[in-house]
């Protein structure tokens, strides 16, 4: 397939299928295409809206209202049209970063679509948002063990080197980013067959679960793999 690398003009991630088929997960798209379906009764019926399973979770700070999870809006757009393929399904990705640098990678689609599910836990989710900023610097075809050491680091150093609450903050981030991770799930089980989201979403779940189990033992095996 060939791709023209100046057809990519603004930030975010685009695919391309085998069978043709081409997402625009640009960050623009999707917040265009979240935003009108988020107010569209026919896109976003009432028998939906008003499911128990799309109410809010027990971390989010809405917690009991009538309101609808936030961390949907992004995921919505694209599931009717993801609905064709597995998670294990070949595509090819390119991710243009807000700096104009442009990355290419064949890859499954639970891995491409790993950047929309990062995006709705740490961008949409209520909850999630106040953990965003130890997800500063984490981009699409990073290596597990450069995501969680990344995450370690920035959670460390934002916390002043402090290894009581380094252990704390892991600890709380792996559960929160679980319970949101598990109600997505959920809801997505009730609205696609397909589990390419929902892997993306398990995918999203591990790196700080990974942290809190063997957080040094994954830190060691980066570094050593970088010298």
């Amino acid at each position: 397939m060939e791709i023209k690398t100046d057809a990519y003009k603004k930030e975010g991630m685009y695919l391309h299928f085998a069978n043709g088929d081409f997402f625009d997960l640009s960050v623009e798209n999707i917040k265009r295409l979240g935003d009108e379906f988020w107010g569209s009764p026919e896109k976003l019926p009432v028998h939906i809206r008003c499911n128990d399973a799309f109410k809010t979770c027990t971390v989010c700070p809405y917690k009991g209202q009538d309101v609808f999870c936030s961390a949907m809006k992004p995921l919505l757009p694209f599931l009717e049209g993801i609905e064709k393929f597995a998670s294990y399904d070949d595509v090819a990705a390119i991710y243009l970063n807000k700096y104009g640098v442009l990355s290419i990678c064949e890859t499954k689609v639970q891995a491409a679509l790993q950047y929309v599910t990062n995006m709705s836990v740490f961008q949409y989710c209520e909850s999630m948002k106040q953990y965003s900023r130890y997800f500063k610097g984490i981009a699409p075809f990073m290596t597990l063990e450069e995501v969680a050491s990344r995450i370690f680091l920035n959670i460390y150093w934002l916390n002043k080197r402090n290894s009581d609450k380094l252990k704390q903050v892991i600890q709380q981030l792996c559960n929160d980013v679980t319970v949101t991770s598990e109600s997505c799930i959920k809801r997505l089980r009730l609205m696609c067959h397909s589990d390419a989201f929902m892997n993306a979403y398990i995918e999203t779940h591990i790196y700080p679960a990974l942290l809190s189990i063997n957080s040094e033992e994954v830190i060691n095996k980066y570094f050593d793999e970088q010298s």
